[in-house]
């Protein structure tokens, strides 16, 4: 994905449902948080659209839900051979 496709909640109804795409977003938002204040844990599920639309916290939220899917994707049998981005989620 690219800078746009985010929204407010963006992921919940996965995170709530699935423990694999949960200990994914869970792990990055474990790390981003070493350099970071701002939780991408929280950016997804409760930040504003307005908070969202913007690069600092929109980046790192598309990045976290697309390893979250890629995760969610391998319990079902899918194993992408690669994941590519595209706009500035390249």
């Amino acid at each position: 994905p690219g800078q746009g496709g985010q929204w407010a909640g963006c992921g919940r109804d996965l995170y709530e449902a699935h423990p694999v795409f949960r200990r994914t977003i869970d792990a990055i938002d474990d790390r981003w948080r070493a350099y970071s204040p701002t939780s991408l844990r929280e950016g997804c599920f409760e930040a504003p659209q307005a908070a969202l639309d913007e690069c600092e916290l929109a980046q790192p939220v598309i990045f976290a839900i697309q390893c979250a899917l890629v995760e969610l994707f391998k319990t079902w049998g899918v194993y992408p051979d690669c994941v590519l981005g595209h706009s500035s989620g390249e």
